[in-house]
């Protein structure tokens, strides 16, 4: 006769045979031997029950509320004080990266341009002086697609490299730009106003194309990170060939000469018009969004 294994009995004890079988029922309720294992499997498992304590579950609050609860005030940490020789420092560190960074046809370019033109001033003064203003403008207006978006860069990973925000590292390669340009264009413009009969101070020569230069860089910049490099280009080309007219005198007689006179006539609306382009691209770097809004 073979008897309920241990396993059997022990169910049977401990939850009054409902977890049996059908022909482990039938067995225990014929055979003896099994029924006495049961019962004292029962009484053991009821002697244990009365001596357990039921465990004491603490509330949700009592587990939580005491994290929720607001923490006092710690005092603010003081923001670390730089001093002006160390700004300067991080400012020309950030510069000279960016000189790196800028493609060096862009350097070529602008030095071969600049150099063309002092070269012709040497050769024919008179038929360079003529070209001198216009080309001096295109040349400044196409050197600002070299400050482009950060996101087009190919070389974007090194923005995110400094300890300054990518906006601060894109301002200051448009300073280093513009710098470089704007410098090499002051320098041909003293040369052009150094030969005898220029006819032309040599701060008339430089407000001649300061203006219309700052305003087509700074469209050109605009439209580079606004869209892309073609836009600035084609924004760049629309202010250099309106100049350029206004300049020459093609538009005297139209309205539209009219208004680029008075426009290429007052600097303080070109620096105003100038800054506002320049700030819209750096809100636009500083923007996940490509958007002014």
């Amino acid at each position: 006769m073979t008897h309920l294994d241990e396993e059997a009995l022990t169910r049977a004890g401990a939850h009054a045979d409902a977890r049996l079988s059908g022909a482990e029922r039938e067995h225990l309720a014929s055979c003896a031997h099994c029924r006495a294992q049961v019962d004292g499997t029962a009484q053991l498992a009821a002697a244990l029950r009365a001596e357990a304590t039921p465990p004491a579950v603490p509330s949700f609050d009592a587990l939580v509320a005491p994290h929720l609860t607001p923490r006092s005030a710690e005092a603010p940490v003081p923001a670390p004080t730089i001093s002006a020789g160390r700004a300067l420092r991080l400012a020309g560190a950030v510069a000279l990266r960016q000189a790196r960074l800028v493609p060096r046809a862009l350097w070529w370019g602008t030095a071969g341009g600049f150099a063309a033109l002092a070269l012709a001033l040497l050769v024919a003064p008179g038929v360079a002086g003529e070209y001198l203003v216009p080309a001096i403008i295109a040349i400044v207006t196409i050197a600002g697609v070299a400050v482009n978006d950060p996101r087009r860069d190919p070389r974007q990973e090194a923005l995110y490299t400094m300890l300054v925000p990518p906006v601060a590292v894109w301002l200051s390669r448009l300073a280093l730009v513009l710098g470089a340009v704007l410098g090499l264009g002051l320098a041909v413009s003293a040369l052009a106003a150094a030969f005898p009969g220029a006819g032309q101070p040599v701060a008339s020569l430089i407000g001649a194309w300061m203006t219309p230069a700052l305003l087509g860089v700074s469209l050109t910049v605009f439209g580079a990170v606004w869209r892309s490099p073609a836009v600035g280009l084609v924004f760049g080309a629309a202010s250099w060939a309106l100049a350029v007219a206004s300049i020459h005198g093609a538009l005297a007689s139209t309205r539209l000469g009219t208004v680029a006179t008075l426009l290429w006539g007052s600097h303080a609306l070109v620096l105003v018009l100038a800054t506002v382009a320049l700030g819209a691209a750096a809100r636009l770097v500083a923007r996940p969004a490509r958007a002014l809004g």
